[in-house]
């Protein structure tokens, strides 16, 4: 047997032997119903090369429901906790809208959301505002999500990664998540401002597929007493999203790469029903407003063919979105295993008694 499969069965029967060495393993299922908003938008509100004063804007509603799985792993006071999460299929998510637009000298275009320097916070996904649109599409959208998120916890006072045990106290989190989504924007009916003016199905108009990388530090607090706990989570955010957006009808891609930053808040209060069995419900709130530069690749037209060779144009990505959580977890009992009593003979002995 090779070296490493001995070292390997070794430690393996080592920890089978001595319990103690094992951490406290918690899991369970949960069940996520989202809803807010994603907001792609591009444009300049002084005149370009072209002379043109204006932007696009493509719009998601973020409305679906996740299934997932975690596992908690604790040892004195560090929590290593575990998230898979899917939508499972393409999922209805609602109306989508891909605008384009024109600006005015009273237009206005706020491109800071979380000014970090002067301790200011605006909560919108729009950046453009009093514009004017000359094309309009709106229509029906699905999307698929899957998402990774892995978060480490250290708890002060008498508070416990153990849900069950009582205690108070803070903690310091910190975590990373991905997330990959993509939209299908499909029954399009497009409205273009032309003589004359064209309002027109058009069916497909695009995909939007995202990669999102988010790092999340911070603390909260958390209260568990008798069967009742509650916990308090707030860390804010810096991330990168890499996204290909497919227009289907011109035969074009357009591939973003943001940075930005934002915050994740959780709400949490559960009920522990049984020594080793929680319920919970869970409000999560995601904000992410993020800056970068798109690049064009394909198209049919002259003007579509020409912005291959530009370098890149701005573009905003901004995601306000939050959800309602239900789950259940699980406190696995290492030691519970089963103890039998003695077996007893079914027959008597004989006895040594002489009549």
């Amino acid at each position: 047997m090779p070296e490493f499969s001995k070292i390997s069965l070794f430690l393996i029967s080592l920890l089978f032997l001595n319990r103690s060495l094992f951490p406290e393993v918690i899991w369970g299922p949960s069940l996520e119903k989202s809803g807010g908003e994603y907001i792609f938008e591009t444009g300049n509100k002084f005149p370009n090369l072209s002379g043109i004063r204006g932007g696009s804007r493509i719009s998601f509603p973020r409305t679906f429901t996740l299934f997932g799985i975690q596992g908690i792993y604790t040892k004195d006071k560090w929590e290593i906790n575990g998230k898979l999460k899917t939508t499972g299929w393409n999922q209805k998510s609602g109306e989508a809208r891909d605008e384009d637009f024109l600006l005015g000298t009273i237009s206005t275009e706020n491109t800071t959301n979380i000014a970090t320097r002067e301790w200011s916070y605006r909560d919108s996904a729009t950046v453009y505002s009093g514009s004017r649109n000359f094309a309009d599409g709106k229509g029906k959208s699905t999307i698929v999500e899957n998402r990774f998120e892995i978060y480490g916890r250290y708890y002060f006072q008498e508070a416990s990664p153990d849900y069950w045990k009582d205690g108070s106290g803070f903690f310091l989190s910190t975590g990373v998540r991905y997330s990959y989504f993509k939209y299908l924007f499909y029954d399009v009916n497009q409205f273009i401002e032309s003589t004359p003016v064209i309002y027109t199905p058009i069916g497909i108009g695009l995909s939007f597929s995202n990669d999102l990388w988010e790092v999340f530090y911070g603390g909260g607090y958390r209260f568990s007493k008798g069967d009742i706990y509650f916990d308090l989570n707030f860390m804010p955010s810096i991330g990168r999203i890499k996204t290909r957006d497919f227009h289907i009808q011109r035969n074009i891609n357009f591939f973003s790469d943001n940075y930005g930053f934002g915050w994740s808040s959780k709400l949490e209060i559960g009920y522990k029903f049984y020594p080793n069995w929680l319920s919970y419900f869970r409000v999560n709130h995601r904000r992410f407003f993020s800056e970068g530069r798109f690049t064009s690749q394909g198209g049919l037209t002259v003007s579509d063919l020409s912005s291959n060779l530009v370098s890149g144009f701005k573009s905003h990505i901004n995601i306000k979105d939050y959800s309602l959580e239900i789950g259940v977890l699980n406190k696995i009992n290492w030691d519970n295993h089963s103890e039998t009593e003695p077996e007893t003979s079914k027959y008597k002995p004989e006895s040594n008694e002489t009549n």
